[in-house]
């Protein structure tokens, strides 16, 4: 392509692009943002625009779509979904005063990672940017909420690679960034688990970002609070590298392209300071996800959300998240959620003030940036109105919830000023609107009244002027070139006075104007224009009025979002009829009549059957539970488990009755997944994450196992789950549920005092089969699997022939048992060679030491070493 032939406002258009090649350039054109060339090409396909064309300058005209300016946000929010990077190019002077080509820049790149309009973002979760720096086994990472000016930072030293891989991929899990910064170098194992999980990645890698100096390179772009407090974190946490850091700043600072002062703390965070739960655990207990939805729907997170607030849901997710391990910050969650529910009244009357706060924790983007609208500062005002009732009301409460009050931070200056400037109720849109009270500016009040008045003589004028020249159908109008006019139809063109003056001849009309009505036009748009000037003035002296508080407004915004998600969960108490539980640090977990908290909220007409648990580091350290297919087990392993973070959460209970200890790590082993990808089979992966618990639990974990070993041969299953309960009895001792087919295991409640067989009661008449879904002491070495195929449907000839089947397996196994003890004997797995070798030592049994001669002796010897030979 030839530029110099390209017309120059092409040519402009190409220069922009040039310094931001992978984004898609939204060229601002007068009501229209247009693009050209092959962005035009793929946002009309992707945003299904009709393609046109426009002349370049070339002899072959350049693609060409467009959206209008005031609805951009809903194409950019398409291309943001579909993984694309949007710069806005603005055009940074008034045409009226360029000299040429208007000058325009790029004032924002918009990424998966930074869009921030509300009305296209998940307002109950977080749109958070992610930054990754690893040296060796060495990580530091930075994540950030832009719309809410939230950052957080962690750094980590592991001892493998496995282990630093592990990390990431469950913080990313948890985390759930929409982009990440990364660069190329970086091990090829992130980049898969990013593109699994759908993550925008970003190989964005400043130079010299590491030796970057922050204080000094980043000093213009965010607010001395954060610089202060980015000094004090560095100094008490002795970061050895801040890079990630760095990065995610610097990369905010160039595509945001404006003042940060919002993002005013750096939240330092160490995972091992919560209740560690890794990405295979919250997948498998439908923390925030479903397993078969995907969403928020059937997950815990959907039972525990009843926020009013979408601050309050982002709030409440990070608890679910995160739980805590701390007794007395646990124990202060519980008690200001049993004040709520056993006052109704309180609980009613804040649940009612929070209906009305506005999501002042996603304004502060907009104060930061000098976005925010009339009606939303109109918002915030109410928000801070709502607060100090709410602060009032809880300040004659019990000391609990004065403690709490005393920590919602008093905006009623900010409140005042808006109230003293704003009009109530004023329109999102200033353009010609008034939104200043009267009597605010006296100087205001006279330039609107002059406005107002001509608006008044015109409609005057033009009612005499109709009586004075006979012309019914004068008219008086106005537009932004000519200005006030007298427009006159042909047909009166007789009737025209000669005072009026020719301005501008139409098809079936002509225009004029008059001495008398230039001169009041002159009053009337000079009044208009400084009234608005002049209202523009004030309006920004008050947005900077609110910028100044930015940071307060973020406390006030963190208390009432606790507020909600405190309120959340005592209304999920009260209609779940769930129970404040006792926490404890003695190593047990006690539950009565406990019940799963996701499945019991969608059973509509069943009951559910609810039971009791009792788990310690003592003579209940293991269960092994037994028991049919379908009957419960794992719905059971998965209660005590959720019922154990939602303690930890600081949330009520489903149970009659719970004392549940502090435990650091939950981890799960549940169902069956491969990894093609990596050529991984099922039982692959499934003892990838059998590793990872052995490798990580502790004797304060608790380990929740299913069908460890399903995934290969038989009795390889069952030497492995034989060896990992024992390993855990003998060395981790943590808190464990394994529920088995593997019937034989249960011989270990004889071997071990710390283990107990329990299993799923069913009642069996003929051939029917009855769940009764109660977890009882005991065993059973019937797994129903033929009842269960009946009761899926299976065709009865299918189901007499397994039965068949059955019988003559266990008839040929009836002889064989599993006799494992610690030492390194040969076992007696009923492979072929230890088959002969049983018969070996049967024959060896039997012999009369008393009949035998030496001949006959040497020759049983002799016959004994050999068949040894052949079992090897």
């Amino acid at each position: 392509m030839n530029r110099e032939k390209l017309t120059p406002m092409m040519q402009q258009y190409l220069e922009v692009k040039d310094e931001n090649p992978d984004a898609i350039l939204f060229f601002r054109l007068g009501d229209f943002y247009e693009m050209f060339f092959d962005d035009a090409i793929t946002a009309s396909r992707e945003l299904e625009l009709t393609l046109t064309r426009r002349s370049a300058g070339l002899e072959e005209k350049a693609p060409m779509c467009g959206v209008p300016y005031h609805v951009a946000s809903g194409y950019i929010s398409k291309l943001i979904d579909k993984g694309y990077k949007v710069a806005i190019c603005d055009q940074v002077e008034d045409p009226k005063e360029a000299k040429g080509i208007v000058k325009r820049e790029v004032t924002q790149i918009i990424t998966p990672g930074t869009f921030i309009d509300n009305e296209y973002i998940r307002k109950d979760i977080n749109n958070y940017l992610l930054a990754i720096y690893i040296d060796g086994y060495y990580l530091n990472l930075t994540y950030s909420d832009y719309s809410t000016g939230e950052i957080y930072f962690t750094e980590k030293t592991f001892l493998s690679k496995e282990e630093l891989i592990n990390f990431i991929k469950n913080e990313i899990y948890r985390i759930s960034p929409n982009e990440v910064l990364i660069n190329n170098n970086e091990n090829i194992e992130i980049h898969k688990i990013l593109e699994s999980n759908n993550i925008f990645i970003n190989s964005y890698e400043p130079e010299n970002i590491k030796n970057a100096d922050i204080f000094k390179d980043f000093n213009d772009f965010f607010s001395t609070e954060f610089k202060d407090n980015l000094k004090k974190v560095i100094k008490n946490n002795n970061f050895s590298d801040i890079t990630s850091l760095k990065k995610l700043l610097q990369y905010l600072i160039i595509t945001q392209k404006v003042n940060l002062s919002h993002i005013n703390k750096l939240n330092y965070y160490d995972n091992f300071k919560f209740l560690v739960l890794d990405e295979n655990s919250k997948r498998t207990l439908e923390l925030t996800k479903g397993l078969n939805t995907f969403s928020k729907k059937e997950s815990l997170l959907e039972i525990l959300d009843r926020c009013n607030t979408s601050m309050g849901s982002r709030k409440l997710k990070k608890w679910v998240e995160s739980p805590l391990i701390n007794r007395e910050k646990i124990i202060e969650r519980q008690d200001l959620i049993e004040s709520f529910t056993k006052n109704l009244l309180l609980q009613y009357k804040l649940d009612k003030l929070l209906k009305e706060v506005y999501d002042i924790e996603r304004l502060v983007v907009k104060i930061s940036n000098g976005t925010i609208n009339p009606r939303e500062i109109y918002s915030l005002k109410n928000t801070i109105n709502n607060s100090i009732e709410i602060k009032d009301i809880l300040e004659n409460e019990n000391d609990r919830l004065k403690e709490f009050s005393r920590n919602i931070i008093n905006l009623s200056e900010i409140s005042q000023n808006i109230d003293e400037i704003l009009i109530d109720n004023p329109p999102v849109v200033i353009e010609e609107n008034r939104i200043i009270k009267r009597e605010y500016s006296k100087e205001l009040d006279e330039l609107f009244e002059i406005a107002t008045e001509g608006k008044n003589w015109l409609l005057d004028f033009e009612n005499k002027e109709r009586q004075k020249t006979g012309i019914k159908n004068l008219k008086v109008k106005h537009n932004k070139i000519l200005g006030f006019f007298i427009e006159v139809t042909k047909s009166n063109l007789d009737s025209v006075p000669d005072e009026y003056i020719r301005k501008q001849t139409l098809v079936g009309s002509e225009r004029y104007f008059s001495l008398k009505l230039k001169e009041t036009e002159d009053k009337i748009i000079g009044s208009k224009d400084r009234a608005l000037d002049l209202q523009s003035h004030i309006y920004n002296n008050l947005k900077n009025s609110i910028k100044d508080e930015i940071y307060k407004i973020q406390i006030l915004a963190n208390k009432l979002s606790e507020l909600d998600s405190l309120i959340s969960l005592s209304k999920v108490a009260i209609s779940n009829n769930y129970v404040r539980p006792n926490i404890n640090e003695e190593g047990f977990i006690e539950i009565k009549n406990g019940r799963h908290p996701i499945v019991e909220s969608y059973l509509k007409d069943d009951f559910f059957v609810p039971n009791d648990t009792f788990i310690d580091n003592k003579e209940n350290m293991i269960h092994i539970i037994t028991g049919p297919n379908m009957a419960g087990k794992s719905t059971y392993m998965r209660q005590v488990a959720l019922i154990t973070i939602m303690a930890h959460i600081g949330s009520f209970v489903p149970c009659d009755s719970a004392n549940i200890s502090i435990v650091d790590r939950i981890f799960t082993r549940i169902g069956a997944s491969d990894n093609l990808a990596k050529g991984q089979s099922t039982f692959m992966v499934e003892m990838q994450e059998v590793a990872n618990i052995i490798d990580n639990s502790t004797e304060k974990s608790l380990l929740i196992l299913d069908e460890v070993g399903r995934g290969t041969s038989t009795f390889d299953g069952l030497a492995i789950a034989n060896a990992i309960i024992e390993y855990i009895a003998e060395n981790i001792k943590a808190k464990t549920l394994f529920a088995t087919h593997y019937h034989e295991l249960v011989h270990l409640e004889d071997k071990y005092d710390t283990i107990t067989n329990l299993t799923i009661a069913v009642d069996k008449q003929d051939d029917d089969i009855i769940f009764l879904r109660k977890i009882i002491k005991g065993f059973t070495n019937n797994s129903y699997g033929i009842d269960v195929a009946r009761l899926a449907g299976i065709d009865e000839s299918i189901i007499n022939r397994a039965k068949f089947i059955l019988d003559i397996i266990e008839d040929e196994n009836k002889n064989i048992s599993i006799n494992i003890d610690n030492s390194n004997n040969i076992d007696n797995h009923p492979t072929k060679e230890n088959t002969e070798l049983n018969k070996l030592v049967d024959k060896i049994k039997n012999i009369d030491i008393l009949e035998v001669n030496p001949l006959q002796a040497f020759n049983i010897l002799n016959e004994i070493i050999e068949k040894l030979r052949d079992v090897k």
